[in-house]
């Protein structure tokens, strides 16, 4: 009995050695992770850093040879320059403008079209779908020049589309519902289709359980894919620099215009791309929850 009661000891202390090297080994893994999106971290936002400071410091520091990152100095003076030679203000306009009605636009669309493809069987479905997704491998450059044989037919038709807000506000969109429509459906997958049964059992429409029901509880996936809808209309530049040339010129092709002007100062330079990325910054800070819960949440179906 004795000998039983000591081979259970050991038994219990070897368990507990095992437990102990397991969690060590869990503990390390979990550190050397920690460490690499650490680095990762800092190694993609050094070139962001870099940007900032550089547009933040004076000419005179920034002439100084060596690696200086954090400024001696702090000044704005770039960024008071910046809008004065060239009208990035009527460019900045231009850009929010055409991305803010894209995105409403497209999400509208597309918002309609992915509840459709993912409620209802309809001959041809399958057909859509796969249209909808080979459009996204078409690159931009092979239907740059038939979309302006087409701006250029409907301009001579009495329909002005190029160099116009709608014109670019119809370009935009018609490129990004594909991409939306693939996203928001496998959002509206995960969505329960017995809550639209409920609603209508209380009374309400098709249409009312979707505006009150389907799309309420999708809108971390709405804020997903609106932020990349924003972001390609916002930063466009293939068609941008065909189709809208003088009167609608967006940000983008404005921020061209302006390394041209100033291909040797590095301090407007940085102010203006640091002016560029804000309206990104602040639809991530103020929809980061909404965003990161539509990007992982489409991902598993219940």
């Amino acid at each position: 009995m004795f000998e039983r009661f000591r081979t259970d000891q050991d038994s219990g202390l070897f368990a507990d050695e095992l437990r102990l090297e397991s969690s060590a080994r869990e503990t390390l893994f979990s550190l050397l992770v920690r460490v690499t999106l650490v680095l990762l971290l800092i190694f993609a936002l050094f070139p962001f850093w870099m940007m900032l400071q550089t547009s933040l410091k004076p000419r005179s520091e920034i002439a100084l040879a060596g690696f200086h990152p954090i400024p001696q100095a702090w000044t704005i003076e770039h960024y008071l320059q910046m809008w004065d030679v060239i009208p990035l203000v009527n460019y900045y306009f231009n850009s929010l403008l055409i991305a803010s009605v894209t995105t409403v636009l497209s999400l509208t669309i597309a918002g309609l079209a992915a509840y459709a493809f993912s409620r209802y069987e309809f001959p041809g479905k399958s057909t859509f779908e796969v249209s909808a997704l080979a459009t996204q491998m078409i690159p931009g450059i092979l239907i740059l020049i038939p979309m302006f044989l087409l701006f250029t037919f409907l301009g001579q038709s009495g329909i002005p589309m190029k160099d116009t807000y709608w014109g670019m506000i119809f370009l935009y969109t018609t490129f990004t519902v594909p991409f939306a429509i693939w996203m928001l459906r496998g959002y509206i997958d995960t969505i329960p289709a017995a809550l639209e049964e409920a609603a209508r059992i209380d009374g309400c429409s098709r249409l009312e359980a979707l505006y009150r029901i389907v799309f309420p509880l999708a809108l971390p996936g709405f804020a997903a894919t609106g932020m990349f809808v924003f972001l390609l209309a916002f930063n466009e530049v293939l068609f941008a620099s065909v189709m809208a040339p003088n009167k609608v010129t967006p940000f983008a092709i404005g921020i061209y215009d302006f390394m041209e002007a100033y291909s040797t100062q590095l301090g407007p330079l940085m102010a203006a791309s640091t002016t560029a990325s804000l309206p990104i910054l602040i639809i991530f800070v103020a929809f980061n929850r909404q965003i990161v819960s539509g990007l992982t949440a489409g991902s598993v179906k219940q």
